[in-house]
Parts: structure tokens; sequence; C-alpha cells
């Protein structure tokens, strides 16, 4: 295929925000596409983005015009816990992966601090049963909120922080693997952000409380393999345009709103902790990375 002919191939090649194999037009004396290997798909099969791969897709091409073409593949994917997850970012057989942040994984990756879910996945309300669920509602003061039992998966860092806080907390390996307990009554609730919690209730077929949250502050990051470098540098610069020119926030608006009005904060009595896990870079000070309800939680 002659460079004339190639170059008209990749101008014409399919929207980002849909799909599996993104490449965009190659400027006249650009080096070859940055590749991004990414697994941030609704369905493995399917190849559909899922939220984080749409904030990704958006980035990528904010930072364009700057960086030059991309092109997002399908990384090697497995059924990893979040630790086994950070051993293959270590070992570069993963360009990037998500997460909420603590002191330990930002060693183990370069953190692009801009919080994908704008600090939310701090404000977690508990899933359980019907009766579960129903004898809880009630919960109002910190002693009550000690008594219930509540489960966490180990490695993510909510384990620590809920632990250290002294709430009573159960060692999970994963939340699939967990539900037959939950609707045993191993333990009672399973706190989720309020970002995810109701669609994963649905699919289990749960309830989720309706009147008290457990707050923290925390971030939900890109991290970026420390082979990479330059893939991180690039994530920063797309990301600050998007927050300068609001695309980010209207992504974020269309896909998580939605979920955050639907948990009706105002309504709720918020229980908060602290997170000693926190990095200290964390850019709490930004008042535009974070939602006005975490901002508030934060003063």
């Amino acid at each position: 295929m002659s460079n004339l002919r190639h170059r008209s191939f990749l101008r014409t090649a399919a929207s980002f925000s849909a799909a599996l194999l993104i490449c965009t037009a190659i400027p006249a004396g650009a080096s070859e596409p940055l590749v991004v290997r990414h697994n941030f798909f609704l369905d493995q099969n399917a190849g559909t983005l899922n939220y984080k791969g749409e904030v990704l897709a958006l980035i990528l091409e904010k930072s364009k015009a700057k960086y030059g073409p991309y092109v997002m593949k399908k990384g090697v994917q497995q059924d990893w816990s979040q630790s086994q997850s950070y051993k293959q970012l270590e070992q570069g057989n993963l360009d990037l992966m998500s997460s909420m942040t603590n002191y330990a994984r930002e060693q183990s990756g370069l953190p692009v601090r801009y919080c994908l879910y704008k600090g939310l996945l701090g404000v977690r309300i508990g899933m359980g049963t019907s009766a579960a669920v129903a004898a809880l509602e009630g919960v109002q003061t910190r002693e009550a909120l000690n008594q219930v039992k509540l489960g966490q998966v180990f490695d993510w860092p909510d384990y620590a922080i809920q632990t250290e806080a002294g709430l009573h907390v159960v060692r999970l390996t994963s939340v699939a693997s967990s539900i037959e307990r939950l609707k045993m009554g191993t333990f009672q609730l399973l706190p989720l952000g309020i970002v995810e919690v109701a669609p994963i209730a649905r699919q289990y077929d749960l309830k989720t409380i309706s009147s008290w949250a457990v707050v923290y502050p925390t971030a939900y990051y890109f991290f970026v393999s420390k082979k990479r470098p330059e893939l991180a540098e690039r994530l920063e610069y797309g990301f600050e345009q998007a927050i300068k020119d609001r695309s980010f926030d209207q992504l974020f608006a269309k896909r998580i709103g939605p979920l955050v009005a639907a948990a009706d904060l105002d309504n709720r009595k918020l229980f908060s902790i602290r997170n000693p896990y926190l990095p200290k870079a964390t850019p709490l000070t930004r008042k535009e990375l974070w939602h006005p309800l975490v901002s508030r939680i934060l003063q």
C-alpha cells in the first residue's frame, strides 16, 4: 500500500468512542502511532468501551494535536485481582490500569492524578439482602455503625481504610465470589461507591441502603506502567485539556451524573472517616477536579 493510500485509510478510521481499535490520522512527518494496551470494556467479547475506556479515548484525542496519532488495543485479559493487575503493570504486560490510589500503588505505577470519578468512590453505600437492608436502615450513630458487619475485598484500599477506622470488616476475595456469603449472612453489607453500587445490586438481585453512607477522601486514577513514561505524560496533558474545555465534565455528567442523582446524598446521614493512606500529592485543593459533594465533605 502506498504512503498516500495508507494515510487516507487512517483518516477514515472509526470513531474513538465506540471502536475496539482506534487509529487517528498521521500528520506529515509524524512518528508511528502511540500504542495503548488497555482492558476498559463493558464486555470483553463485544469490545464496547466502558466509562473508563471512554475517558481514556477522550484524553488521548485531546492530546493528539500535541503528541500525534494513537492506537488503542485490547490488552491481555485475565480474571486478575487488583494486586495481580499491579504485578502485570510492573512487569510491563499492561500499559495502564485504573484503581483507587494509596501510597503503595503510587510506587508500583505512574499515577495520572485526575480522579475519573471526581472523588465519589469514597462515598460508600451498603448493598445487601432485603432483610439486612431493612434491619440496618435505622443506623444513625457511629456506635451502631461499628456493629454492622461489612464485607470488603482484601486488596482494595477500602479494606485498609475501613479497618483502620475501627469498622467491623470481613475479608473478601472478590465481589462476585462473595455474593453467596452475603446472601447467607456471613456479613451484612458490602459498601460500594455510589457510582457502582446500584448496577451491581441489580445484577445480583440485592438492595441498597437509602438512609446513610460512609464517606472518606480518595481518588481513582489511571496508573501507567513505569516502562511507559511517555504515555503518562500524554495522559496528564490530555486530561488537563479535557478539564479546561469541560469535555470531561460533559462525559461525566452523561455517564455518572444519573447515578449520583439517584443516590440522593442530601437526604442521607453521612459517616465521615479518615483515609490515612491517601498520598499527600493528591490534588485536593483543585476544586475543579472534584464533585461539589466531595468538596463539601473535605471541608
